[in-house]
């Protein structure tokens, strides 16, 4: 088996051989487990800088996504299937598949489907998606009522995380933190930890042209006489935060999405205990009173409250956080997730070789 995998352009800077010599020093999480294991080729921001000068002609100045679908395209031929990995990439390849008469397998991962361009996209599409990977319940739902994809095509799984990675590490307890930066509210969290005599560490920063409410947040908030510190940490610098840490909190913004979900597996897979605020999409990863504490979203005093209880009650976070890793070796490692998509894609490419599917106008 041969694939193809799309992922986000920005999101894979580093050169493959760089990775790999960071995971070998236990300095990234294994990142390269997915193409090895897909037999993979990945279509991202180092491969579209060594695209032919006729092909980058070909582009003109078309941004990032829209360069890997028509390259994807290109190259279908040459490959058993591909697997887009984000549906801003695997939704409008599909519908290019349709639209061009070409069928080829194809699985779509995604994470935020029920946006309605999104939503619309994809059942423009959902002809040419063999398979529909998602990871929250929440959209999975979405994808089965309001899209109507026949549940054939669609596969719930749980979130990954590298557990070999993020692990429990000994280290003097002496803050807490937070990290991420999506629909994340800060201003809640910062206003939530006045007054506590408590170090804590936001490990995010701004973006250049990105004025999102959890951005201006963060440069409104100039840390002078806070316990507070805010700046971006590489993963390694990162896994230190969070050995450092008593337990981890993930303020959310009102959100059907599961965002939020890395922060909580990284601080889970080492033993932390977590904090989140209680929001539609966040359903799945945290089990109430066990791994962690829900409370109301945008509510300062209750988060506040929630804090000072496990400062408080130090051995309650440290049941969580053992609950947690525990929950996390069973349900969310990474090896186990990269199997089920690997058993995903090659069910997919059967389907092709065995059966002649009716080409859908």
């Amino acid at each position: 088996m041969k694939t193809l995998a799309l992922v986000t352009a920005t999101s894979t800077k580093v050169e493959e051989s760089e990775l790999r010599k960071l995971e070998s020093a236990d300095a990234h999480p294994r990142a390269t487990l997915f193409g090895d294991t897909l037999n993979a080729d990945i279509l991202d921001a180092r491969m579209l800088t060594k695209l032919t000068e006729k092909r980058n002609r070909l582009y003109g100045k078309l941004p990032p996504p829209f360069r890997q679908i028509f390259e994807a395209f290109v190259l279908r031929k040459k490959y058993d299937a591909i697997v887009s990995w984000a549906e801003h990439l695997g939704f409008p390849l599909a519908c290019l598949l349709r639209l061009t008469g070409s069928d080829v397998p194809h699985v779509v991962i995604a994470s935020w489907i029920s946006k309605p361009k999104t939503s619309a996209v994809l059942k423009l599409g959902s002809s040419r998606i063999d398979r529909l990977i998602l990871m929250s319940s929440v959209q999975y739902t979405f994808a089965l009522e309001n899209v109507h994809l026949p549940p054939s095509q669609v596969t719930l799984l749980k979130w990954p995380i590298d557990h070999l990675f993020w692990r429990p590490m000994p280290a003097e307890a002496d803050m807490i933190s937070t990290a991420g930066r999506e629909m994340r509210d800060f201003q809640t969290f910062i206003e939530a930890m006045g007054g506590l005599n408590l170090r804590c560490h936001i490990a995010a920063a701004t973006e250049q042209g990105k004025k999102d409410p959890w951005i201006r947040d963060i440069e409104k908030f100039d840390g002078t006489g806070s316990n507070i510190t805010v700046g971006r940490k590489t993963l390694k610098e990162l896994r230190d935060i969070y050995a450092r840490s008593r337990f981890v909190v993930v303020p959310l913004f009102p959100t059907d999405t599961d965002n939020g979900t890395t922060t909580i597996l990284e601080a889970m897979a080492m033993g932390k205990a977590v904090i989140c605020s209680r929001v539609a999409g966040q359903a799945d990863v945290i089990q109430e009173g066990k791994t962690g504490i829900f409370v109301p979203p945008r509510d300062p005093r209750a988060l506040r409250e929630a804090i000072q209880h496990l400062i408080d009650h130090p051995e309650i976070a440290d049941a969580m956080g053992k609950e947690g890793r525990c929950h996390i070796e069973k349900h969310h490692t990474v090896d186990a997730w990269v199997a089920q998509v690997k058993s995903i894609v090659e069910t997919s490419i059967a389907a092709h070789n065995g059966i002649n599917r009716t080409q859908h106008s």
